[in-house]
């Protein structure tokens, strides 16, 4: 059994993301650029999928916050609900591009290890063609 936080002078804070100033892409995948142009339109069936995923996680919350609860081992509403709000409801963007602030957080921690990882050049790191086509697909009356 824990003592109430307010017992100890202190209150629980939940941290997030948010509160912590820290970058975080959702949906990036790993690919190189040769199956980028050689399997692009099995690449964007995974994108939309992921997109499908995303749309579903934020009009059901209900179904979202079950298979959190199903991964996490919680059935606690409290932590339930923030992870929900953190994980779809406030980051979750419905195409997921890749950031230079995202991808920047992922190469200053591998720096941490390596120190070669600063020397690479983010704009060539990432390519967006795919998920652009897909948001001009998803925006373009039929």
């Amino acid at each position: 059994m824990q003592a109430p936080s307010r017992f100890f002078g202190w209150e629980k804070k939940r941290l997030t993301t948010e509160t912590i100033a820290l970058p975080f892409d959702y949906g990036c995948f790993i690919v190189k650029s040769l199956q980028v142009r050689t399997k692009r339109e099995e690449l964007k069936k995974v994108l939309r999928a992921t997109i499908a995923a995303y749309d579903l996680a934020i009009q059901e919350p209900a179904l979202a916050k079950k298979a959190i609860g199903k991964y996490t081992r919680t059935t606690d509403s409290e932590t339930l609900d923030a992870t929900y709000k953190e994980n779809v409801k406030d980051y979750a963007l419905r195409v997921p591009y890749v950031s230079v602030a995202g991808l920047s957080s992922i190469i200053d921690f591998r720096a941490e290890a390596t120190a070669e990882a600063k020397k690479l050049a983010l704009e060539k790191m990432f390519d967006n063609s795919l998920l652009r086509e897909i948001q001009k697909e998803i925006t373009t009356p039929k």
